[in-house]
């Protein structure tokens, strides 16, 4: 291979990474603006911006999946399909970020909103309870095991039931 060969070569594979590289900036560029423009917009965004949000947020994470934030943006639509009343997507999203990426920051929230949804979500309160039990097992010292504790002491009360529990223990605790 003659030195013109070599300097066309690495000229082709400087490019080819320039490339991806500006495509990857502009898929970044282009969620954070939707993100901008879904938080200067009014309390209640449009629902179609929404789900142009959501579609965007897994488009990133299925074409860069070993991105640094493909992570964090797969978190995003997690907690992003639970503000839109999604529960089983946002149960797959959080099955794929468990399984795909096991030791993001993430996961400990997200195992524990697994449980949330189960429970508020899908009323499935034995998946529910199976979610927050391994969330507390996995991360004994989160500042969310506190809230994942309560969440199986209540698991299937109702407001009212809760109310008067409550109550109940506040008048043995008075006497």
């Amino acid at each position: 291979m003659n030195n013109k060969s070599i300097a066309l070569l690495l000229v082709a594979a400087f490019a080819a990474l320039i490339s991806c590289t500006s495509g990857l900036d502009k898929d970044v560029e282009r969620l954070t603006r939707l993100e901008k423009n879904i938080d200067a917009s009014d309390a209640r965004p449009e629902q179609a911006k929404l789900n142009e949000l959501l579609e965007e947020y897994q488009k990133f994470v299925n074409e860069h999946p070993d991105d640094s934030l493909a992570p964090t943006f797969l978190y995003k639509a997690i907690t992003l399909s639970m503000s839109m009343n999604q529960g089983e997507k946002a149960i797959a999203l959080s099955d794929r970020m468990i399984n795909e990426y096991s030791k993001s920051k993430h996961i400990p929230e997200v195992i524990f909103l697994k449980g949330f949804i189960y429970e508020n979500f899908q009323s499935n309160y034995a998946q529910a309870l199976k979610s927050y039990q391994d969330f507390i097992k996995m991360f004994p010292n989160h500042e969310l095991t506190d809230d994942a504790e309560a969440a199986i002491a209540n698991l299937g009360k109702s407001p009212d039931e809760m109310v008067r529990e409550f109550e109940r223990k506040a008048a043995e605790a008075g006497q």
